[in-house]
């Protein structure tokens, strides 16, 4: 029976029972035997985000002066019982779920900082990617692995990693998990702490398998979401149990998300289970909870909840607390644990890696064998780690040694070694593509990648790239790019024919990465070119051959934002420094000379509030040729140019082009101006005014001459200025933008759908 009012007569009335039985044993007592406190068990059952109210609850059973001598939980209760028994506060630990990011956390989202440069380049445009195991096209077991899940367990109990029995922390501590290969309950009060509460709230089909002392387990809540006969076997004889459970949903319109849906469904069989745990409830308190199993936005509201359930029962729980302190008075314990800082590590030991070289982690992880490391510092180095998507899966592990000391245990899940993934797009520059995708690691070689993109439309575009990823040593790779593409050509305003492109473009380089967000490479190129021009219906076939030229170059490249589009913080750049010569020995070397190409392209986005983002931009490009004369005035000199795909170009919207020197410019037609110097200065403000809808202004102002000083001649000048409104939707950006300038009379029209590529 569960007593829902309790006062001071029943625990009496027990007290006295037991001695009445203790001194029927005794032939001549001498005097009354000093009664035995009864031993507390807290109960915490899951809940997903509902579980934030027993913060509020323990507030409370800490005012009435409540010690509890065993606490235990499942799922998310064994997470805040976890904390509990470490000695974390209810403040501290309000503290600690404020300052998370809790769409990242359950989503294995990193910060977009961390990832590998050329994951960036390859892999924010994807509407949909499988994964290729053994050689077959798969589908994940699990929609998280939970990275992010891991990395908070285990710097929030770092502290305890010297109890590898949960009975010797401040309370002794049980939690539940499910064996996913016999559907038992697993009480776990041994081990690794992190790993077996991650292994407790582990829901089947969210959150990837635990392997945890050799069994496979999933989520306790399966089975045990209110693990009463746990606490009891650890010796508790009075039972305080907190559930946030509400039954079985009733409406279909509740179960909106696939948590929702696995949650009702492991309820048919917890519901009748936890019956039999509530009758052997002696305080049995279910916290009424309007919010879902997933709203962990929410936290404030329902600990709040919590905090004032618990004062509904404030008068039992202080009866109660009263009542124990009668029989033997004990303080509250010393709530005021911290995570670890910091910790000296001896050594460090990589478990997992079958393709990742022992190199590799030497390059990124070698630096703390015997040096004191920094928590925030070893979860910068994880990320930057996971970040080349070598692996689904990273986390650590403090181990205490046979000398005392501490080793740290990097513990890593290899991802699947391919993915296959395809995108779609179409806008007013290129009409539409659709980008078909190939990744795989680890397949040529241990620590290498290979890319592969299509795109299949009017505008065809193919890009392979193999590196050898060295960590934080120098790489290495080679690429190869074809493209063919036509764009119209403009003279004034005057539409005057249309311009053909068709590059064979064949690379090699070295590179070096510095903390996955700057980006070095050296290397040389080898082109095969065709520009093909169509004036007044009459081909150009002087200049349509395939001709060869060759290039060596430097290119430094960042890309610190927080979103590859609408983005509201970070920036990215580009400068780059070539020198292009022409193989070619006809008339067209007498054309095209030899060139040195630069240019610098930046754009940062500055947060002015939650809502509004500034967004300058520089664009700088200059072309030096031997014999071309910087200035009008040089009559003397030959008029000699780069190869014609080196020039820049000015126009159109599309913030991913196929070819470098292509930049956009609002007001102004896709590439409606063309020359060997350009200067662009951009400026936008984008307001994020409802949701996933924004809002932004733009103005662009700039030349694009032959010239150098008339770059710089304010006669030159083009000003463009514009709006755009944006959907955030799954398949990227939807975009509809209004733009004048003072070379395009009237108002032109910009659509883009889908993400760019």
């Amino acid at each position: 029976m569960i007593l829902k009012k309790y006062s001071c007569l029943f625990i009496v009335t027990l007290l006295l029972s037991g001695f009445v039985l203790t001194t029927s044993a005794q032939t001549l007592p001498t005097e009354n035997p000093k009664p035995e406190r009864p031993k507390v068990g807290l109960i915490m059952s899951g809940g997903g985000a509902k579980g934030f109210a027993y913060i509020g609850m323990l507030k409370v059973l800490q005012e009435v002066g409540l010690e509890v001598d065993y606490i235990g939980g499942t799922s998310i209760g064994s997470i805040v019982a976890g904390f509990y028994a470490m000695g974390y506060s209810p403040d501290s630990m309000v503290s600690y779920i404020r300052a998370q990011d809790w769409d990242a956390v359950l989503t294995d989202k990193i910060a977009r900082k961390y990832i590998a440069y050329e994951e960036k380049e390859f892999g924010d445009n994807y509407i949909l990617a499988l994964p290729i195991n053994k050689k077959k096209i798969s589908i994940q077991a699990s929609m998280y692995e939970g990275q992010e899940v891991n990395l908070l367990l285990d710097r929030y109990f770092s502290a305890a990693y010297k109890k590898r029995n949960f009975r010797k922390l401040q309370t002794p501590f049980v939690c539940v998990a499910t064996d996913l290969l016999t559907g038992e309950a697993v009480p776990l009060t041994t081990g690794y702490l992190p790993w077996a509460i991650r292994a407790s709230m582990s829901i089947p089909g969210y959150f990837s398998t635990v392997k945890y002392d050799n069994k496979y387990l999933v989520d306790g809540g399966v089975v045990d979401n209110y693990p009463v006969n746990q606490v009891l076997k650890m010796g508790a004889n009075y039972i305080v149990g907190l559930d946030v459970q509400q039954g079985l949903v009733k409406s279909i319109d509740d179960l909106n998300t696939i948590p929702a849906v696995i949650d009702q469904l492991v309820s048919f069989h917890r519901v009748r289970a936890n019956e039999e745990g509530y009758k052997k409830t002696n305080l049995y308190i279910n916290i009424p909870m309007p919010y879902k199993t997933m709203d962990f936005d929410s936290y404030d509201s329902i600990i709040a909840i919590g905090e004032k359930t618990g004062r509904e029962h404030y008068a039992e729980l202080k009866s109660l607390a009263d009542s124990l302190n009668a029989i033997e008075y004990r303080p509250l314990k010393k709530y005021n644990s911290r995570p670890l800082d910091s910790i000296y590590i001896d050594s460090v030991v990589v478990e997992g890696n079958k393709r990742i070289s022992d190199a590799y982690f030497e390059n990124s992880f070698g630096q703390y064998k015997n040096s004191t490391v920094y928590i925030n510092d070893l979860e910068t180095e994880i990320r930057i780690v996971y970040g080349t998507k070598f692996f689904s899966l990273i986390s650590y592990e403090f181990r205490e040694n046979k000398e005392g000391g501490t080793d740290l245990i990097i513990s890593v899940k290899e991802a699947d070694p391919g993915y296959l993934a395809v995108g779609a797009h179409y806008n007013g520059d290129y009409s539409v593509g659709i980008l078909l995708n190939g990744t795989f690691r680890n397949v040529l070689g241990k620590n290498s990648k290979i890319f592969v993109n299509l795109i299949i439309g009017p505008n065809v575009f193919f890009r392979g790239l193999y590196m050898k990823d060295n960590g934080a040593k120098p790489g290495y790779g080679a690429k190869i790019e074809i493209y063919s593409f036509g764009f119209k050509d403009y003279e004034g305003n005057e539409l005057i024919g249309r311009i053909n492109f068709t590059n064979f473009k064949a690379s090699a380089f070295t590179r070096s990465i510095l903390k996955n967000r700057y980006s070095f490479r050296v290397g040389g190129n080898f082109e095969y070119f065709r520009f093909k021009s169509k004036l007044k219906s009459e081909d150009i076939d002087s200049i349509s051959d395939y001709n060869s030229y060759g290039n060596i170059y430097f290119a430094f490249n960042s890309d610190t934002r927080n979103r590859s589009y609408l983005s509201t913080k970070g920036s990215v750049s580009e400068l780059r420094v070539e020198y292009v010569v022409p193989f070619a020995k006809n008339w067209v070397q007498d054309f095209f000379s030899n060139s040195l190409v630069f240019w610098l392209n930046y754009n940062q986005n500055i947060p002015l509030n939650k809502r509004w983002t500034f967004k300058p931009g520089v664009f700088l490009g200059g072309t030096y040729v031997k014999g071309l004369p910087t200035y009008s005035d040089q009559p003397h000199l030959n008029f000699r140019l780069a190869p014609a795909q080196h020039w820049f170009y000015m126009g159109g919207l599309t913030s991913k082009n196929y070819v470098h020197g292509f930049q956009p410019f609002t007001g102004v037609q896709y590439i409606q101006r063309y020359g060997q110097y350009m200067a662009i200065l951009r400026a936008k403000i984008q307001y994020n005014f409802y949701k996933k809808l924004y809002f932004t202004l733009r103005g662009d102002v700039g030349s694009v001459e032959w010239y150098v000083e008339n770059v710089f001649d304010p006669a030159n000048y083009v000003a463009g200025y514009g709006a755009t409104v944006s959907y955030d939707s799954f398949i990227g950006p939807v975009e509809l933008s209004v733009m004048g300038s003072n070379i395009y009379p009237g108002v032109s029209f910009f659509i883009n759908i889908g993400f760019w590529f």
